[in-house]
């Protein structure tokens, strides 16, 4: 009987992670997403790490374009529109390889 309860239990846990067409769930599963990419998980798959670090690398590139804008054009156009960028972009390429590389503690 506690196995049948246990299984029920497994099987309600994966309809729940599954669903994701309805806003709340959409909400939920997002928070998640969000939470590992800017808090880092520990326990994170090799995976997820590897997806974390070509996101960080998006942004590295965001950064150097913005950069190179900067240059380029040597006007406050540019430094309007690469400073804003630069910046943002810099945060989020040395955070989440930051937060792909977390360990467990010990």
């Amino acid at each position: 009987m506690a196995e049948k309860k246990d299984f029920k239990q497994i099987r309600e846990d994966v309809e729940e992670r599954q669903r994701g067409i309805l806003v709340p769930d959409l909400i939920r599963s997002g928070r998640s997403v969000d939470e590992f990419m800017w808090k880092g998980d520990p326990n994170a798959s090799l995976v997820q790490r590897i997806g974390l670090l070509v996101f960080g690398m998006f942004f590295l590139f965001l950064f150097s374009i913005a950069v190179f804008i900067i240059i380029a054009t040597r006007t406050w156009e540019g430094l309007l529109v690469g400073l804003p960028v630069g910046v943002i972009s810099s945060i989020f390429s040395f955070r989440f390889p930051r937060n792909a590389f977390r360990k467990k503690r010990r």
